[in-house]
């Protein structure tokens, strides 16, 4: 549904996207993942065919500078920090069903998807945060486009209005909307992402399904064992034997890094040799400590 190819933007002497390639499947959700200043943003600009480029996209087949009314005709965007004229929502969504062709029975199937009906004769300067963002992918839906492309989406909600927002978008993304998101966020991507394009500097560094990110990043699981205290050395010796380096936090605790295929091993290590285990605690990778490695020099 979305193909990138070696896609490059230059702004003078800087390159803002740098030979990037990936593709979104129709139905899939893909998340463009990576500190602020990485790409992102621009990259979506490129998609959306505001900003002109080196490389080709195509949406469906469609070329997006060579076919740009017929392939912008199958997206639609929502904004990171969305600007409204002051006028009524109802007014807005009006304003843009006109444009784009559909009648008010349109506007109101939209209007009661994205949770507008209270809100609807309110002032867009009167709206909520949460209410912008709903008022603009009211928009984005407006025409029933195929594609969703979403920079930031929810980088100014409050906790509240960003779940009921992640909610709905995964909601049109089981229904068949074809997804395309960016977020600096972990725990977004794990909600609605099938596939994560890790960004950094204008470039692909990594492709990953986000439930195996940590592990496509090298982080490893924590893995803490508790032993009777005259059976610590023992347990200490057979897993160093075994090529895992256990450190010993206290007198009856060790403290193991091991990757996730690896997590089992210790354990039956050491039942295997008869050592009682009293306690076993593992500690996955956090989101912190995921997008540290990504922001930082790590890939």
């Amino acid at each position: 549904m979305i193909t990138v190819r070696e896609v490059t933007k230059r702004f003078k002497d800087i390159k803002a996207v740098d030979c990037v390639s990936f593709n979104v499947k129709k139905g899939e959700a893909v998340a463009l993942l990576g500190a602020n200043g990485a790409g992102k943003s621009t990259l979506i600009k490129c998609i959306l065919g505001l900003l002109s480029f080196e490389g080709e996209i195509t949406l469906n087949g469609l070329n997006v500078e060579k076919n740009s009314k017929e392939a912008k005709s199958l997206i639609g965007y929502v904004p990171q920090e969305p600007v409204f004229y002051d006028m009524r929502a109802l007014d807005i969504l009006e304003f843009f069903g006109a444009i784009r062709g559909v009648d008010m029975g349109r506007i109101e199937e939209i209007v009661n998807l994205v949770g507008l009906r209270e809100h609807i004769l309110k002032q867009s300067s009167a709206l909520s945060g949460g209410m912008k963002q709903r008022l603009s992918f009211a928009i984005a839906l407006i025409s029933n486009p195929p594609i969703l492309v979403l920079d930031e989406p929810t980088s100014n909600l409050d906790a509240h209005a960003r779940a009921e927002f992640l909610k709905l978008i995964r909601e049109l993304k089981l229904q068949g909307k074809t997804v395309l998101f960016s977020s600096h966020r972990l725990d977004e991507v794990e909600f609605l992402a099938d596939r994560v394009v890790v960004m950094k500097s204008g470039k692909v560094v990594m492709e990953s399904k986000p439930n195996v990110l940590a592990e496509t990043l090298g982080l490893k699981v924590r893995m803490y064992i508790k032993v009777p205290v005259p059976w610590i050395e023992t347990a200490t010796d057979i897993l160093k034997r075994e090529g895992f380096d256990a450190v010993t936090l206290n007198e009856n605790t060790l403290l193991l890094e091991v990757t996730s295929r690896e997590k089992t091993i210790p354990l039956k290590k050491l039942l295997f040799a008869e050592i009682p285990v009293e306690d076993l605690g593992i500690e996955e990778p956090s989101m912190e400590r995921i997008m540290q490695e990504v922001q930082g020099d790590g890939i």
